[in-house]
């Protein structure tokens, strides 16, 4: 220890009980106990003095007592009494007296409790976590971490909802930092196997897991839209990052596959052609394919609607070319199915419905999986128009395929369904 300098010295035991004892004097007296409570509640939760606090409706006492230290004249009469902090300082430094709020405070209150002091030193956990994780993530793992940090920390997520403590809190943040960084997955892996892969159990992403509403909620904001409320709108996030929560749900429709090869899937797809039924496949069972050994069909046609599929089950039978139906926003089985025929060297042609919505997804499965156009242009639009249309609804995206398609729908305010333009569909499949 330095030595102090001649001019130094330290207060004595007796000095600081003298202390103590003329600040309980001053402070005791009741027209300070409001003044006094207010102080207690803000240590024990924690918080600094603010520089200056008010008291509602004070009373004859506490006017008097304020004005007595602070030397002032007259009592304020105003309707609330204002504590300035800095001044009340000095008025106790001039007596000589310790002018630190938190000293004042113990001597007066005595030392905080310990379920105070429990509280207290958790709030502060929860205060450090958040600089230490900022610092320890920095540069971001992955694109808006620091986002989603700030964000859980002003939601309070963690402590209302997720019920942790501060010291449960930062692996957890750890883990979910570490599978957001890994995702989107490609190819697509079921959620029991990501939760084993990357934590050890199967289990650690369940719906009810901390860890699973953390990952969520990055996903969430990655995306730009709210938490997920509903098992449906969970899933499809999960789906969206290549995480799938149920491999046996939405399956892909087919008609007629048509595959050669080894594998379980060709006697199956077999017997529904022969019977001339259509056919669910689950993700599930498409990922257990050996798609090296087999031979898809040079041909393959990809409709948005299940009604033209049920449409040449019953025109055309097994005369049919192989049909893949998406049911509107196709859903991984279906993107398992046609990036695996694309993979085995098939030739892929979508067709959709005329509108919006149509030519959105007629984009996506055209970029995702090099589909091409099956009578889905703007020469194959104009020959709609002898069809019965609706009116559309909403602005159309933009068509690379065909640029002047997203043009003349926006030009003519017409949209028509797949299913009224069966017939030429119809056709081209029996052709084929």
């Amino acid at each position: 220890m330095l030595p102090l300098p001649p001019h130094a010295s330290l207060a004595s035991p007796s000095d600081s009980e003298q202390h103590a004892e003329r600040l309980r004097a001053i402070f005791g007296d009741p027209g300070w106990a409001r003044f006094v409570a207010t102080l207690r509640e803000l240590r024990d939760a924690g918080r600094a003095p603010p520089a200056r606090f008010t008291l509602p409706a004070p009373t004859d006492a506490e006017r008097r007592r304020h004005a007595s230290l602070l030397r002032l004249a007259q009592p304020s009469q105003a309707s609330r009494l204002s504590y300035d902090l800095a001044a009340l300082a000095d008025a106790l430094a001039r007596a000589g007296l310790p002018t630190d709020w938190g000293v004042i405070t113990e001597s007066v209150c005595g030392p905080i409790t310990t379920e105070a002091r429990a509280r207290l030193d958790q709030e502060q956990a929860w205060a450090q976590l958040w600089p230490d994780l900022q610092a320890e993530f920095a540069p971001e793992r992955f694109a808006g971490q620091l986002a989603w940090l700030e964000k859980l920390r002003r939601d309070g997520v963690l402590r209302k909802l997720l019920d942790v403590s501060p010291a449960t809190a930062a692996p957890l943040l750890r883990d979910a930092a570490r599978l957001l960084q890994a995702l989107p997955l490609s190819p697509e892996q079921a959620l029991a196997r990501v939760a084993a892969r990357f934590f050890g159990d199967s289990h650690a992403l369940d719906t009810d897991r901390p860890l699973a509403n953390l990952v969520v909620r990055g996903l969430a904001l990655r995306s730009n839209i709210l938490p997920p409320t509903r098992a449906r709108e969970r899933r499809e996030l999960w789906e969206s990052a290549g995480v799938i929560c149920d491999e046996l749900s939405a399956p892909v429709l087919t008609f007629n596959l048509g595959l050669i090869g080894d594998d379980p899937l060709v006697p199956l797809a077999d017997v529904a052609r022969a019977a001339g039924q259509p056919l669910h496949l689950s993700t599930r069972l498409l990922w257990s394919v050996a798609w090296e050994k087999l031979t898809p069909p040079p041909q393959v046609f990809i409709c948005e609607n299940p009604a033209i599929v049920a449409l040449a089950a019953d025109a055309l039978g097994s005369r049919c070319a192989p049909l893949v139906c998406v049911n509107g926003e196709p859903k991984t089985a279906a993107w398992v199915l046609l990036r695996a025929l694309r993979d085995c060297g098939a030739s892929l042609h979508y067709h959709g419905d005329f509108d919006c919505g149509g030519l959105a997804i007629a984009g996506r499965v055209m970029r995702e999986v090099g589909a091409l156009p099956w009578r889905y242009d703007a020469e194959a639009y104009a020959a709609a128009h002898r069809h019965p249309a609706r009116p559309l609804s909403g602005k159309p995206v933009p068509t690379p395929w065909s640029p002047a398609l997203s043009a003349d729908l926006l030009a003519t305010r017409k949209a028509y369904d797949e299913e009224a333009l069966a017939d030429d569909l119809l056709a081209d499949l029996s052709a084929s």
